[in-house]
């Protein structure tokens, strides 16, 4: 038996303009302390505080280590924030900036792949890198394909695999609710 709206006594169907927004962005926090990279940053810092403790240095080292690494973080998690994904009814939407705002939507029938890519650290963690390959040749987010096509890349996405999940999942709708085919030519 399937599941009925009570309140019209109809079946319930998902539609995709009542589809739940799904937001999405890089994360400070993963890349920091989920990623190699991360890793390696946190390694140099603290040996770069051990020597200069090591050389009588020590309060020195550590402010100095803490306004460079502090502001290479900062910066790192303002641009984050700023930037900001998201999958609501058939688009993709896409907006990054403070002062020099830019936004951005791809239409969810236009998506030709997801691809996530995981470092070995990443994998522990369940964190990637999300990238959308568009037909949509107007996009400039991110970089153009040398076929003419959109390519999005978001890195240091939290779940990432549910992420892609989720956009495939609506792209195949939004496909059979349009009659959408997908034909590759050259």
């Amino acid at each position: 038996m399937e599941p009925r709206d009570i309140t019209h006594n109809r079946p319930a169907t998902r539609r995709m303009e009542e589809a739940q927004r799904i937001e999405f962005r890089s994360s400070t926090f993963a890349w920091l302390f989920q990623s190699g990279t991360g890793w390696i940053i946190l390694a140099v810092a603290a040996a770069i505080i051990a020597g200069g403790s090591y050389a009588g240095y020590w309060w020195q080292t550590v402010l100095a280590v803490a306004v460079l690494l502090g502001g290479y973080i900062g910066w790192n998690h303002i641009e984050n924030r700023t930037s900001l994904f998201w999958l609501d009814g058939e688009r993709l939407f896409m907006r990054r900036g403070i002062l020099m705002r830019s936004e951005e939507e791809v239409e969810l029938y236009r998506i030709k792949d997801v691809k996530v890519s995981f470092s070995i650290i990443q994998q522990l963690f369940n964190a990637g890198t999300v990238q959308i390959t568009s037909s949509d040749a107007s996009g400039t987010l991110k970089a153009v394909a040398p076929s003419g096509r959109t390519l999005i890349i978001v890195t240091h996405v939290r779940d990432a695999r549910a992420i892609r999940a989720e956009i495939r999942d609506r792209v195949e709708a939004i496909r059979q609710k349009r009659g959408v085919r997908e034909f590759d030519i050259g």
